[in-house]
């Protein structure tokens, strides 16, 4: 067992220890060299990247949210859309998205991470499964003796064109004890189902908000909409003085770029 997961609980510790250290065949798991976790999807390796999410007053990493990066034996990627997009049926799509997760939660945990995970979940996933969203996640975080609420599943923008499939979604999350954020195109789609979905977090691309002024009105609007719903702007590319406000995340390249390995990620919160 390497020294860098003695900070882990015993149960993830116990479940790490028994990964191979290279890729097995019929094991969808195995460690990396830096002592990360890496998924096996038909030769792809699957592996995270992790952006923060900084409140936009204080400053402090108020969450950080994974994205799924993939390689084949000759470093030649596939983009995280090109890579759901070769799961042909529901089953693989959903046998994809499970996986990707549980590689995040791993790689977050390895890493020491205390701030909420955000995850993403596919848009396919939502239609595909038709009982309890979350429930097998949900086994998955107790083996590994995590709290569910440390965690966020978050529902791509075009699952808030199907508002009562959405609030389904979500209240299945929530039950299993997940916090869950939503996407949204524009304020007015907020507007729209902020009475139908019940989300902790609700994120929103700077660029539909504009600039200066009208985007700060726009921003206090959107929290009177349902003040128990915390905004996250997201894409805040250049200075964010513009979306500053009370319980506002903000999210973008201005304030931090995924970082793309276990190592990188350990060495920006130990700056921080």
């Amino acid at each position: 067992m390497p020294d860098a997961d003695l900070h882990l609980n015993p149960l993830t510790r116990d479940f790490l220890a028994r990964l191979p250290t290279a890729r097995v065949s019929g094991k969808q798991l195995y460690r990396a060299p830096d002592g990360g976790v890496l998924g096996d999807w038909f030769g792809l390796a699957l592996s995270s990247a992790f952006q923060p999410i900084v409140d936009s007053l204080s400053g402090r990493i108020a969450g950080r949210e994974a994205f799924l990066r993939s390689g084949s034996p000759e470093d030649h990627g596939l983009s995280p859309w090109t890579l759901f997009s070769t799961a042909a049926d529901d089953a693989r799509v959903i046998g994809l998205d499970r996986l990707a997760r549980a590689v995040h939660l791993l790689n977050a945990l390895v890493a020491g991470n205390e701030a909420p995970l955000f995850l993403n979940v596919h848009g396919r996933l939502l239609a595909a499964v038709a009982d309890d969203h979350g429930r097998a996640f949900r086994r998955v975080v107790d083996a590994l003796g995590v709290q569910p609420d440390s965690i966020v599943i978050e529902t791509p923008v075009e699952a808030s064109d199907q508002p009562d499939l959405l609030a389904f979604v979500l209240r299945n999350y929530r039950n299993n004890g997940f916090r869950v954020a939503v996407n949204v195109e524009s304020p007015a789609q907020w507007q729209s189902i902020s009475t139908t979905v019940w989300p902790q977090f609700v994120k929103i691309d700077s660029r539909k908000l504009g600039r200066g002024s009208e985007a700060r009105e726009r921003l206090k609007w959107l929290s009177a909409l349902r003040e128990d719903a915390t905004l996250i702007v997201t894409h805040i590319e250049e200075d964010p003085e513009d979306y500053v406000a009370e319980h506002t995340l903000l999210q973008g390249y201005a304030l931090g770029y995924p970082a793309a390995g276990v190592a990188d990620m350990a060495a920006e919160a130990k700056a921080a």
